[in-house]
């Protein structure tokens, strides 16, 4: 929403105020200044509490031991009305301290951009550090209203205006305390409350059984490699003070990280009959040739960027061709199809996706990422490929210092165990159930969404 060049302002919110800033009601932030409903600073309707201030350094007065064993919700694990878990947030809470999340409560960081999420029953109640914001105590229904008008611009510009630092914007306890939010009826509220609830405790049990997925995959390569010879078995810090390698290790490469990965990949062959990658990919490979002439005017381009941690990936946004012209030559012409397997080359930052669906639309990828076709179950070896014992293969094929990538042609060298096929068509089956779910859960979540966004237009008239 475009700020206005001026505005006007009633005596009544100049007073609730006590700011005459033009910079504030000139901004997006005058937005929330509209309506003839009455509005309720949240401090009248919640209590707002800050995260747990604690240090990690055990030599400083604010450490705390728990720490170390007690996961913790931090600004990158907020979305927009929702939580981003990491696996270790699926572990059982350890403490009960005003700093852990509570049914009811939103969450919110306190850095730009500004992202409200709700706590259901269904999220672990673990702690959030010092970083965010709780607001606890909001009376329902309306604690959802609040967390969805906070992911709004208008109150993220609000918050960052309000608190007056240009160097380093910060949402603090007291504006945010002040700040007046006008509330919808309570049947609009209970509605909207109900609708994200639901949505948020499905999108939760969703991801924990791709936890679960993911764990036993994991567990299951661990286990294969745990087989391996330990006493043949080269340790990194080894290499510092020179190690000899037999002959049939030394490949094109003589880098000690690699000629040690080629040793590495040679044991695993001959003592647990692990398979190089180039012996399960489709002989129907995806052509390599790129975007050059017939380049479409808009378009949308698959980055590293776009790739989750659900081996799924996000829709990018349609980019107008003039803005990527320097980087055709780095685009497939093939766009993506289904049963593809995405493996990144950047090596420092590993990801995996699994296209288990045809995109509804054309997307193109840039060769940050590889695109590889198995000949069957290309679902669980995406699993496979996103495990620990594959990115440290893939780390061992590093080339250079800062962000280290690796050539393509090394994927196809990567080696795996031969696992059964009725296991690897039950972990395909799971993750293409919760691909499928997922898709169900983010068309009901734009409804959910729009709606939301409807009545928020309405109670800001």
């Amino acid at each position: 929403m475009k700020a206005p060049a001026h505005t006007r302002i009633t005596p009544g919110i100049l007073h609730q105020e006590d700011c005459w800033s033009a910079g504030l009601y000139c901004s997006s932030a005058q937005q929330i200044f509209s309506g003839g409903i009455s509005r309720k600073a949240i401090g009248e309707i919640g209590n707002c509490l800050e995260g747990w201030r604690v240090s990690t350094q055990s030599w400083t007065n604010t450490y705390d031991r728990r720490i170390e064993e007690t996961p913790i919700y931090r600004q990158a694990n907020l979305d927009c009305m929702k939580f981003r878990l990491d696996p270790e947030h699926w572990e059982k809470p350890t403490m009960e301290e005003e700093w852990c999340v509570q049914p009811g409560d939103v969450v919110l960081n306190k850095i730009p951009p500004v992202r409200a999420a709700v706590v259901t029953f269904r999220l672990p109640r673990h702690p959030v550090d010092a970083n965010c914001i709780l607001i606890r105590g909001v009376q329902s229904p309306f604690g959802v209203w609040v967390a969805f008008c906070l992911n709004q611009k208008p109150y993220e510009a609000y918050l960052v205006q309000r608190q007056g630092s240009a160097i380093l914007p910060r949402v603090s306890l007291r504006v945010l305390s002040n700040m007046h939010i006008p509330l919808p009826t309570v049947e609009e509220a209970s509605v909207l409350q109900g609708n994200v609830w639901d949505w948020n405790d499905e999108i939760l049990d969703n991801h924990e059984s791709l936890v679960r997925l993911l764990g036993e995959v994991e567990a299951y390569m661990a286990e294969e490699h745990k087989q391996l010879d330990e006493s043949e078995a080269v340790s990194s810090d080894s290499l510092s003070t020179g190690r000899f390698f037999p002959g049939e290790s030394i490949d094109d490469s003589l880098l000690p990280t690699h000629v040690q990965l080629s040793h590495r990949l040679h044991q695993l062959k001959h003592q647990l009959g692990w398979v190089s990658l180039a012996k399960l990919l489709s002989a129907d490979e995806i052509p390599r040739s790129r975007l050059h002439g017939d380049v479409p005017q808009r378009g949308y381009y698959l980055r590293l960027s776009d790739i989750g941690t659900d081996l799924s990936f996000s829709q990018p946004e349609e980019t107008e061709s003039e803005r990527l012209s320097h980087m055709f030559y780095r685009v497939f012409r093939e766009p993506l199809t289904p049963g593809e397997v995405l493996l990144s080359t950047l090596v420092s930052h590993p990801r995996v996706a699994f296209i288990d669906e045809a995109p509804s639309t054309k997307i193109y990828v840039t060769d940050h990422l590889e695109r590889l076709r198995f000949r069957e179950t290309p679902g669980a070896w995406a699993l496979v490929l996103n495990t620990t014992a594959i990115r440290t293969q893939l780390k061992g094929m590093a080339i250079g210092t800062v962000q280290q990538f690796t050539y393509p042609a090394n994927i196809p060298r990567l080696t795996v165990p031969n696992v059964p096929l009725e296991l690897r068509q039950r972990w395909e089956k799971l993750l293409r159930r919760h691909h499928q779910r997922q898709r169900e859960l983010n068309e009901r979540w734009q409804v959910i969404w729009n709606d939301a966004q409807t009545l928020f237009e309405e109670v800001h008239k």
